[in-house]
């Protein structure tokens, strides 16, 4: 069986220093001579060290995005010019360490471009990936339903891959026409799916 290597990416980790504790930038790759891994684990390094430039070219742009909004969170266009932003991952091949990078840029770098700082790494990564998927919608369709309704449409994957067209046009339509709560409304989209 072939091991599969973990994604890894720069973070942000705490280390004693001078019997004083400091926040320091670290890469995930270790180059361990006389493994036999070194060039892979070189290319690693330069994967990350790439990646790590792309984030901080993105949150530069979002930094400038920003300055528009000062009521940044939950504001749906914000959050959907910040998506076009976040749309680098797949114009550079990077989708497949996207939640790392969601983490790295919400929990590590920018916690206030992305609703502030959370309780763990993890549920920092929820806030982009939302966007992300907001900023592939149709502009035209954004203004169909509040944030939080569309926070609760894109956790769809059959939805938010636009797979499902004729159904996000019912969901846009029912969050038009009625005031759904976010509880209401993803019963409501379990309930057209299976229809």
């Amino acid at each position: 069986m072939v091991k599969r290597k973990r994604e890894s990416i720069v973070r942000r980790d705490t280390i004693q220093w001078g019997g004083k504790e400091i926040e320091v930038d670290i890469f995930d790759a270790k180059v361990v001579l006389g493994s036999g891994e070194e060039l892979e684990s070189i290319e690693e390094l330069l994967i990350e060290e790439e990646i790590e430039k792309a984030i901080h070219v993105a949150l530069k742009e979002i930094e400038t995005i920003a300055q528009k909004y000062p009521d940044k969170e939950k504001n749906i266009w914000y959050c959907y010019q910040v998506g076009k932003v976040l749309q680098f991952v797949d114009t550079k091949g990077f989708i497949d360490r996207r939640g790392l990078i969601w983490r790295r840029m919400a929990y590590d770098l920018r916690p206030d471009l992305f609703g502030g700082k959370k309780k763990n790494a993890d549920e920092s990564k929820r806030y982009p990936e939302i966007i992300y998927h907001l900023g592939k919608q149709k502009k035209k369709n954004l203004k169909r339903a509040k944030f939080d309704q569309w926070y609760e449409i894109l956790k769809f994957k059959r939805i938010y891959e636009g797979k499902d067209n004729e159904l996000l046009e019912q969901i846009l339509a029912e969050c038009e026409s009625k005031n759904l709560s976010s509880v209401q409304l993803r019963q409501r989209i379990k309930e057209l799916q299976q229809e």
